[in-house]
């Protein structure tokens, strides 16, 4: 093993099936308290090859060695995996207690760690994830992104010497990104090792080195700027650069002369000098505390749930904008809670076994009582509308929307779906039919043995005769791009993962519904699968579906929304057209959210003095606009 490397792979291949490598004839040295990136199309052998670090799995061919020790060996997997910590994509994959504090403990515990530093872990941990004010919350009231957070604190609370990311922050929202960003350069201060998957390519940007993987094998290698530059070679594999690199590209082709640059405040600044070139005025850049996009990301408060540092925010609202209309939903003074009573009884012998390790007081178990997902919340979702929902992590999102079809039912206050009250379980029943909602990772709602009998599910317990059925389920493929007659009898468990994803869409639009309801539909997803998906969502809003997209990236909210919902801790604090709400990019950074990066760079082109309007929110305008005013 290299003197420097904590982490090897010496021509390892590796096979589930034992006929098609997942990877093959890997060689890979992994230096120790580097930050490595490894991008790549779904499919092309990044998780496996992560789950090899803490030998989760074995090399069928070849060698992985972790600290010096053969992965092959059964004797080496405890001091391993004790020291090499996997944060997995789907964090409910790992969660394994009910409580939070109880989750972060599980890993010291099994080391035999003493309770008093188990305590300080664990406190440590949580804070550093921005879920310090949550510890004795259930981990099933948690929202995706929380849990994703919890699955970071827990991996930090075993004090490893290497961290492997498996797209741990395609769930989170930009206050999550920007937490995890500075989680991970606390890790290298610290000497971590952190091997990261990822799919955003901003993140990959900050790394010391960039690894690209096509079909089990390492298509490129080395640092991001000679890497994410190459264009040429990433977009034939599904990936794509940073959008800073995508620009200057294209303003590069208008015939201005730009460097390769990987992020927005290389961007700018590029822009700027190129300003000055041609004449035009540019004022420099300032460095105070609000000068670069990624001081800007810092600025946003760390935690969702600490309020108090926002209550003397003199930041103007956003607008809250509700023409009724034509409406096929609505909501009339919703509020909502998750009752912890029935877990408190499950979870009696747990607390005794805690009391040997923290004193909680009285004011400590209240907090575990009734929490609080939805308050007073009143809109209408209007017919044939592409409605979005933005709000950070635990804003109540994924709350919001199981009450669209009466899947959940309000604390206090009417949901209603055509006209109907949801809070009648007959008019729940005929809501389901009529409003079809997708869960983050659809796929996972796979059942049947053939792709037909998975799609032909909702339709034949809607009472419809077989030959209705079956012509739905061809419907239904044709719409989200399968050809029926070629994946109607294969396994659903068969297909990649963005096909699995189109047959759960599949599923959900052969009950026919005249709503849409989707729950982050391209997390996870490479940049070329998620694209598709996002045209394919196009198509169906075109075709008369009303959509309602909840999803943490604005740009795709930017790009496809009529109006922009915005939760913050269970509240509605914004809805209007993306402009209107995009526009107030400093109310949005302080609930944790961001702006599109467009929209943030106009704003910062436009205050150095340059032609430029400040209320632009998509690449491809911003990059017209440019070019025309450094003509």
């Amino acid at each position: 093993m290299a003197s420097d490397a904590v982490v090897e792979f010496k021509d390892a291949s590796f096979s589930y099936d034992g006929i098609r490598n997942a990877f093959e004839h890997i060689d890979l040295n992994v230096e120790q308290g580097s930050l490595v990136c490894i991008v790549g199309a779904n499919g092309s052998g990044k998780s496996t090859l992560a789950k090899h670090v803490n030998a989760l799995l074995i090399p069928h061919e070849g060698a992985v060695v972790t600290f010096g020790l053969d992965t092959a060996d059964l004797e080496n997997a405890v001091p391993i995996r004790s020291q090499a910590a996997l944060v997995l994509q789907n964090p409910d994959d790992q969660i394994v207690a009910s409580i939070i504090e109880d989750e972060v403990a599980f890993g010291p515990e099994n080391l035999g760690v003493p309770s008093e530093e188990i305590n300080e872990r664990i406190e440590a941990a949580l804070d550093a994830v921005g879920l310090d004010s949550t510890r004795t919350r259930e981990t099933n009231a948690l929202s995706g992104g929380q849990k994703q957070r919890l699955a970071i604190a827990s991996a930090l609370a075993m004090n490893p010497r290497v961290v492997v990311l498996d797209e741990a922050s395609a769930m989170l929202d930009p206050r999550g990104r920007a937490d995890l960003s500075r989680v991970v350069r606390r890790m290298r201060a610290e000497g971590i090792t952190v091997i990261a998957i990822t799919h955003f390519m901003e993140e990959a940007a900050k790394a010391d080195r960039v690894i690209v993987m096509h079909d089990g094998a390492i298509a490129l290698d080395g640092t991001p700027r000679k890497v994410l530059s190459r264009a040429d070679i990433l977009t034939p594999l599904g990936l794509e650069p940073p959008e800073a690199t995508r620009i200057a590209c294209a303003l590069e082709k208008r015939g201005l002369r730009m460097p390769t640059c990987l992020t927005l405040d290389e961007l700018e600044e590029a822009v700027g000098r190129a300003a000055r070139r041609r004449g035009i005025k540019s004022e420099p850049r300032t460095d105070d505390a609000q000068a670069g996009f990624e001081k800007q990301r810092e600025a946003m408060p760390s935690s969702p749930d600490d309020r108090s540092a926002r209550e003397d925010d003199t930041t103007p609202p956003l607008p809250i904008r509700d023409d009724a209309g034509d409406a096929v939903i609505t909501f009339e003074h919703v509020g909502f809670s998750y009752d912890a009573d029935a877990q408190k009884a499950r979870e009696k012998e747990r607390r005794r076994a805690r009391r040997a390790r923290t004193n909680r007081t009285k004011a400590d178990e209240g907090r575990r009582s009734a929490h609080p997902a939805l308050t007073d919340v009143s809109f209408s979702v209007k017919r044939g509308e592409f409605l979005g929902v933005a709000g950070h992590t635990g804003s109540g999102k994924s709350t919001l929307i199981r009450h669209m079809n009466g899947l959940a039912h309000p604390s206090c206050g009417t949901v209603r779906a055509f006209g109907e009250d949801l809070s009648d379980k007959r008019a729940a029943s005929r809501a389901r039919n009529r409003v079809g909602v997708v869960f983050q990772y659809p796929e996972q709602q796979l059942f049947a043995a053939t792709v037909r009998e998975d799609v032909a599910f909702g339709p034949a317990n809607l009472g419809l005769d077989a030959r209705e059925v079956d012509e739905r389920v061809e419907r239904a493929l044709a719409r989200v791009g399968l050809d029926p007659a070629e994946m109607e009898d294969r396994s659903p468990f068969e297909l990649s993962g963005g096909q699995k994803r189109r047959v759960a869409f599949a599923g959900v639009l052969a009950v026919e519904p005249e709503v849409l309801v989707l729950d982050e539909p391209c997390a996870g997803l490479d940049p070329a699968t998620r694209r598709e998906f996002l045209g394919l969502v196009r198509q169906l809003h075109d075709a008369g579906l009303t959509i309602v997209m909840v999803s943490h990236a604005m740009d795709d909210l930017a790009e496809l929304a009529d109006r922009v919902l915005v939760l913050d801790g269970g509240r509605l604090v914004g809805l209007d057209t993306p402009r209107a709400i995009f526009e107030r990019a400093d109310a949005l950074a302080s609930i944790g959210l961001a702006a599109p990066s467009a929209c943030l760079l106009a704003e910062r082109l436009s205050k150095r003095g340059l032609p430029i309007p400040a209320d632009l929110y998509d690449e491809r305008t911003i990059t017209e606009v440019i070019a025309r005013a450094l003509r």
